[in-house]
């Protein structure tokens, strides 16, 4: 099969703007279309889905599509229509003629995309929470046009699944203080990770920077096992001395205070079937000490 990047370029560019607010779906029988006229030239296979741009706020669900025309001559792409539905609610139903029609050459295939714009927060608004995976069908028809503007459409179904992706949670169990003295202090400060998810999160990397007051007074990678299983937490404890003389007179008064306001802010790393994703966090606490 041969496949074209710059018609994939072009389909997306075409596509993507009138779904940038799309939810998500399921798949009902649409407009009375057939797979496709007695001529059958033109067929369409579904490549496969890619999830892209994953992240708390929504995603993108690519469905890549193969075009194949048996003709002897070149087709032309000149408009589409599909619906989206999601819990048996239409959510869209939409009509895009191309500005410049996609160009299919005669006897070999021709990869397109039809990538879906995921809002959470649309989806939940129209439907409700979803928890984990949600379920997602595009129904429509494509239309092709020979030489002689003679149109042949052909239509599709597809299914698709997406995950509903929420970022960890963090918080602060009390600051432990083994020793405290004129010139210092001995500390195990423990942040607290709390997975959302359905699923596990396999973590590789959480990088941090730890301020107390306006302070910084610690710095670097959190170490060991760091993966959060499905709907748990994980505490991790990250010893170490501050000196006075180096952190200054406003970090020690702190530390005469039942509380000390703390600041944890990072990236989590995380390898998922979808790609790694980085979330960014940022969390100001007032700790209680725990002597």
């Amino acid at each position: 099969m041969t496949t074209s990047s710059r018609k994939i370029k072009l389909v997306c560019g075409a596509v993507l703007p009138a779904l940038l607010i799309l939810c998500l779906c399921r798949a009902y029988p649409l407009w009375g279309w057939a797979s496709g006229t007695p001529k059958e030239d033109i067929a369409l296979s579904l490549k496969d889905k890619v999830i892209r741009d994953l992240s708390s706020s929504g995603l993108t669900l690519a469905f890549r599509i193969v075009v194949t025309n048996r003709a002897a001559t070149g087709r032309e792409l000149v408009r589409y229509r599909y619906r989206v539905i999601i819990s048996q609610k239409e959510f869209l139903n939409l009509d895009v003629n191309l500005d410049e029609p996609l160009p299919i050459p005669a006897a070999r295939d021709t990869l397109i995309a039809l990538p879906v714009k995921i809002s959470y927060g649309l989806l939940f608004g129209a439907v409700g929470p979803i928890e984990g995976t949600g379920q997602c069908d595009v129904v429509g028809e494509m239309v092709f046009a020979d030489e002689r503007k003679r149109e042949e459409k052909v239509g599709f179904a597809y299914p698709g699944e997406f995950p509903i992706f929420k970022d960890p949670e963090v918080d602060f169990m009390p600051l432990k203080i083994n020793d405290l003295t004129v010139g210092g202090a001995d500390i195990v400060f423990r942040p607290r990770f709390r997975n959302q998810n359905t699923y596990d999160l396999i973590i590789d990397r959480i990088s941090y920077r730890l301020l107390f007051g306006e302070k910084e007074v610690l710095a670097g990678l959190i170490p060991g096992d760091k993966s959060l299983p499905r709907s748990g937490e994980r505490v991790f404890s990250l010893p170490f001395i501050i000196d006075f003389f180096d952190a200054g007179k406003e970090t020690r008064e702190l530390f005469q205070k039942p509380a000390i306001p703390c600041r944890l802010t990072g990236e989590i790393e995380i390898t998922s079937a979808w790609g790694n994703l980085l979330i960014p966090f940022d969390k100001s606490q007032t700790v209680p000490t725990e002597r």
